[in-house]
């Protein structure tokens, strides 16, 4: 008889605690599927058509219009976008890069007194012919984030009337 009613207790508490675990953990789904973008302004700024190893500067400009502080915890670039480039330098210096599956990330640290502005740019050498386009994403510390699309042609260099014979 003992046995019989503890194992109903375990069995009522367990269903409790697994309901009440299930009920936390899809309610954390739902707002972090639901909530809103952050009120981000992302500028993309660099020229349309570069040639096989030329330098040029890629610029991200991250706004708040209401003039805000930010709170940009990092920028990540899709790898597809990045893959003709190679990497020349980065500022401001990020915190901390990682490459993840499919993106490249640059890490910032966010000041409760941050500006509503924030300038990131990267020069880049183009290394391979070829379209390069994917997603820029810039985003708060729990990866709130806004997408900005971007393509950059690579083309061979065009010989010089001076060269041709």
């Amino acid at each position: 008889m003992y046995n019989e009613r503890a194992i109903w207790i375990t069995g009522i508490l367990t269903f409790l605690m697994t309901s009440v675990l299930w009920i936390g953990v899809g309610t954390l789904i739902y707002h972090v599927l639901t909530r809103d973008p952050p009120n981000f302004e992302v500028m993309i700024e660099h020229p349309d058509s570069v040639t096989l190893n030329e330098e040029f500067v890629l610029v991200v400009k991250v706004k708040d219009p209401a003039g805000e502080p930010l709170n940009l915890g990092s920028i990540d670039f899709e790898t597809g976008l990045l893959n003709g480039f190679e990497v020349l330098s980065v500022h401001p210096k990020p915190l901390s890069k990682q490459k993840i599956p499919n993106y490249t990330s640059y890490y910032f640290k966010t000041l409760k007194k941050s500006p509503s502005e924030f300038i990131f740019t990267l020069n880049l050498r183009a290394r391979k012919v070829g379209e390069w386009a994917g997603d820029i994403d810039c985003c708060t510390p729990l990866e709130n984030f806004v997408t900005h699309y971007t393509e950059i042609s690579v083309v061979e260099p065009q010989p010089r009337k001076d060269q041709e014979t």
